[in-house]
């Protein structure tokens, strides 16, 4: 009996996490709409069809998308192919075009712009950012960035008007380097020929390397995990003027306040009303999100798996995601030139988002 209990429960959990059968649909042209070399049609799917796939393959996502607000979905830019400048030679430091953009991070900006890091995936272009109109979703430009890091975690200083995002020093280290608003909208690679310059770049005692990270009532909390050690989060409190504050007895690194452990595989945080939100996805099952009530300043409180209120299952390669104003922004990395050859998942060539509604303090569903 109880190994039939067990195979029961196995079952269970095996169908809640494999991955889901995708549908044929057409392709949508190859040739892509282009903006200053970086692509600005759908990677996968035309709209028609991207709606369909969804609700064939993860009806409850589906269900809470709010098709009343327009844009409901942002279409990821430069997943074709991008602007970008050489890291490598021939044509080292020269503008190019990369045909293996990575999307990871995600940041909004006043409502006014919304920002997507990635990574060249052969380390052969340096990492960029595509700016587009939070309004609208048109696609604004290109931003290089002066690094192949993976640039996995961005976000926004609304109280600062700065931009920080996730990187490493040349001893291989967690650092984070921050852009201002001006800067950013400033900049023009087709004119400048170079990438963006960082300011404000600060070494970080913890953790080892950054997976994720993100801004919230003065603080920046940065997270990592890896296979062995298991995932961890730092909380570091900002000064006045918005920058981290630096040891000078430790070699001017920065030190977390506060650290918890979390779930292993963790790629996005964010802060919701009284609720965290948690990204979790590795491989090609299904991600999901992971909904806690606000319980960092309880002593012991950690963010484990078995601890989240809520469970929302999603498509695979989930990564950076954003709670704000009700609506819950997430992006995938199953889209690019390398998981576009895998047929069985569903690529998810748009940034979405989820309605949800608030009872008893937490978020559901709508």
């Amino acid at each position: 009996m109880i190994i039939l209990a067990l195979c029961v429960i196995f079952f269970m959990l095996w169908t809640n996490y494999k991955k889901k059968e995708v549908p044929h649909h057409s392709s949508i042209k190859s040739q892509p709409a282009l903006v200053d070399n970086t692509s600005t049609r759908p990677a996968s799917y035309s709209t028609k069809d991207f709606k369909s796939v969804l609700f064939e393959t993860y009806p409850d996502v589906y269900k809470n998308l709010n098709f009343k607000q327009k844009p409901t979905f942002y279409v990821i830019p430069g997943l074709i192919q991008s602007a970008a400048i050489k890291y490598t030679s021939p044509n080292q430091g020269q503008p190019g075009i990369a045909y293996d953009m990575d999307p990871q991070g995600l940041a909004i900006i006043h409502h006014k712009y919304l920002i997507i890091s990635a990574y060249s995936k052969s380390k052969t272009f340096d990492s960029v950012l595509w700016m587009l109109d939070f309004k609208t979703g048109r696609f604004i430009k290109t931003i290089a960035l002066n690094n192949i890091d993976h640039v996995g975690g961005i976000t926004y200083d609304d109280d600062h008007d700065r931009l920080w995002v996730a990187t490493i020093n040349q001893y291989q280290r967690a650092q984070v380097q921050s852009l201002s608003l001006k800067e950013l909208e400033k900049y023009n690679i087709k004119k400048q020929k170079r990438p963006i310059k960082f300011k404000h770049g600060t070494n970080l005692a913890a953790p080892l390397r950054t997976s994720y990270l993100t801004y919230h009532k003065s603080k920046i909390y940065v997270g990592y995990f890896d296979k062995i050690h298991g995932g961890q989060l730092f909380g570091y409190r900002l000064n006045k003027k918005g920058l981290f504050k630096k040891d000078k007895y430790e070699n001017d690194l920065a030190i977390p306040e506060e650290n918890w452990s979390t779930y292993s595989q963790i790629q996005g945080i964010s802060f919701d009303r009284n609720d965290i939100l948690l990204s979790e996805s590795y491989g090609d099952f299904n991600s999901q999100l992971l909904v806690f009530r606000n319980k960092l300043n309880k002593p012991n409180y950690n963010l484990d798996l078995n601890q989240a209120d809520k469970t929302i299952i999603l498509p695979p390669y989930l990564e950076q995601i954003i709670g704000k104003d009700g609506e819950i922004y997430l992006l995938f990395e199953s889209a690019t030139a390398l998981y576009r050859q895998n047929p069985n998942l569903v690529h998810m060539d748009r940034v979405i988002k989820l309605k949800v509604k608030y009872k008893d303090g937490i978020i559901s569903e709508k």
